[in-house]
């Protein structure tokens, strides 16, 4: 290209950009997100959901939450999701209130006396346990504990944004809702053996889902002649009763227990994913970049990024995840690569 027509089309380049109008020739398309891998330490963010506690009353906000904010995306944690660390105090109240965005809340330190209600069903805040509050279900926090109780928040609101959908939210008539519902009710009436005549009022109802059942799969799993997979360990999916598909419509939540000392194989694909290690040591390498993890620690792997987990430990190692897979195979676009394959 001569001088002249280059000077040409560095003109052209202005004028378009004065339109907000860019052309794809060059390096010219303007600046745009891109996850990152990225690891937060537990003991760090753990300092600051203490000093969040003692220092931000319940008055002064709906819910005491502190969000994730991975350096590579601005205002979320992938480019899907946001994850937030929630703390609810004995005595206080999270006012109840519902929005389009789906969530879950894993419970890191559980308090007897402690619940989430939602959808009029009271559950507890156990450690371990999965609550789920899919899109438009009414959901608010209470405790009678003596004891903080501290989980994790994880929101499909930014697929919500991108996909232009109103981010819609509404407080409830007050500041809790009513208890309609006996305990268990989701788990006896829409769980796996249900009565045929009874059908949920939502498509996707709220379940729980108790860390002891959770630990009893794993530990069956890992004393039977099933083979684990070779990339994810002893690997469990939180499967929906109703639906019989991921745990919520846009996103996924996993857990996996690594072996002693085991290594696994790489793979790759282009969901994100979002993990908590529950419990154990080890080390992730995600495209050639070594993260070394401990109990209580959070970590991005973004999409189609080779990675593969090490348990260093002797002892068995637990990683909780999330992932935003069933969204990118509800548009026919996931794929997924084994190392060597």
């Amino acid at each position: 290209m001569s001088e002249q027509s280059s000077r040409e089309l560095a003109d052209l380049d202005r004028w378009l950009v004065e339109r907000n109008v860019i052309g794809l020739w060059g390096n010219r398309v303007r600046d745009r997100e891109e996850c990152k891998p990225y690891l937060w330490k537990w003991q760090e963010v753990q300092e600051c959901v203490q000093a969040m506690a003692d220092l931000v009353p319940m008055e002064m906000v709906s819910r005491r939450i502190l969000t994730l904010i991975n350096p590579s995306m601005g205002d979320g944690t992938i480019s899907t999701m946001r994850v937030s660390i929630q703390c609810l105090k004995p005595g206080e109240i999270a006012e109840a209130h519902r929005h389009s965005a789906g969530a879950i809340r894993f419970i890191l330190q559980g308090a007897e006396g402690a619940h989430c209600v939602v959808q009029g069903e009271r559950v507890p805040v156990a450690t371990g346990d999965l609550l789920t509050t899919p899109s438009m279900t009414w959901h608010d926090h209470y405790s009678e504990a003596d004891q903080p109780a501290i989980w994790l928040d994880a929101l499909d609101n930014r697929l919500v944004g991108k996909l232009g959908i109103k981010r819609f939210g509404e407080p409830f008539s007050a500041p809790q809702q009513p208890i309609e519902r006996p305990d268990g009710f989701a788990d006896r009436v829409l769980g796996g053996a249900k009565p045929p005549w009874v059908t949920a009022e939502l498509p996707n109802p709220p379940f729980r889902y108790p860390w002891e059942d959770t630990l009893a799969t794993l530990r069956y799993l890992k004393e039977s002649e099933i083979e684990p997979d070779p990339c994810d360990g002893i690997h469990l999916a939180y499967a929906h009763p109703v639906t019989g598909g991921p745990t919520l419509t846009t996103f996924s939540c996993e857990m996996q227990l690594l072996l002693g000392r085991k290594r696994l194989v790489a793979h790759r694909h282009n969901s994100s994913t979002i993990y908590q290690v529950y419990q154990g040591h080890g080390v992730t390498v995600i495209d050639d970049q070594r993260f070394e993890w401990s109990q209580g620690d959070i970590f991005v792997v973004p999409p189609w990024s080779w990675h593969s987990h090490e348990n260093v430990a002797s002892e068995d190692a637990m990683l909780f995840s999330l992932s935003d897979q069933p969204t990118m195979a509800a548009l026919g676009m996931y794929l997924e690569e084994e190392a060597g394959s």
